[in-house]
């Protein structure tokens, strides 16, 4: 077990443990304001998503849970003439200024993560705090992230397209070790607010055909030789970075 998880259940543990206090103490008559079951459950789970989308840099996540939070406290704290659509108004809009502010900062990160583990082994692996890790070995590769993130590495002895669909997450996919034996292959990427990073063999001829909003395309890694079949990347995407790594 490595120091992230052996941390991550630590928190957990502790923090499910105090939500247990907290339960008892309330139905004790201990809070002065009265907290129902469930509305207590409710707020568990959205500190909870809170906590999360912290922890994997989900800027919408984390304002979004707050504001769900502050519509089920509205009273207590004095904002019951501003729920729901003042409050849930406010929150896309912090959230999509909040979002452009700190995709620097965030994209800075995530290469940072990204040339340590390269130097560490000469290949890229990307962040080590992904939801999911699978592989792929069909002709046909579908990868649909909502706010979340995760990694996909494509093996395909006759990869043909791959569509990827993210809405405020973080998606890194390997082609490197995926063989085309077609002319030309199709990339598709749709989504908003999101981070896609794609590793790709320099031998492939990347052609890039998308319609972006507001999104970052760059290419960074080895020299492109573009020797090999043509890849296509089409799609929409909006509020987000793209990063073509060439491997």
């Amino acid at each position: 077990m490595n120091e992230k998880t052996k941390w991550g259940h630590w928190f957990w543990g502790l923090f499910f443990l105090a939500c247990a206090g907290i339960l008892v103490a309330s139905k004790m008559g201990r809070f002065s304001y009265h907290i129902g079951f469930w509305m207590l459950v409710l707020t568990l789970i959205l500190v909870a998503a809170t906590i999360k989308s912290i922890v994997y840099f989900s800027v919408s996540g984390t304002v979004f849970s707050l504001a769900f939070l502050s519509l089920l406290y509205a009273k207590p704290l004095g904002i019951t003439s501003l729920v729901p659509w003042t409050i849930l108004g406010a929150t896309l809009l912090l959230s999509i200024g909040l979002s452009l502010v700190l995709q620097p900062f965030k994209r800075k990160l995530s290469r940072h993560h990204a040339h340590i583990t390269f130097e560490k082994t000469g290949n890229y692996t990307g962040q080590h705090f992904s939801d999911t890790t699978s592989t792929d070995y069909e002709s046909y590769v579908e990868v649909n992230v909502r706010m979340g993130s995760t990694i996909r590495y494509v093996q395909s002895d006759n990869f043909q397209q791959a569509v990827i669909n993210v809405t405020m997450g973080d998606v890194k996919v390997y082609f490197d070790h995926a063989t085309v034996v077609e002319d030309q292959v199709k990339i598709e990427l749709n989504g908003s607010m999101g981070d896609v990073s794609l590793y790709i063999p320099k031998e492939w001829d990347v052609q890039m055909n998308l319609n972006s909003l507001m999104a970052d395309l760059g290419e960074k890694g080895l020299t492109p030789t573009k020797t090999g079949p043509k890849v296509f990347i089409t799609g929409n995407f909006k509020l987000g970075d793209i990063e073509v790594y060439y491997v």
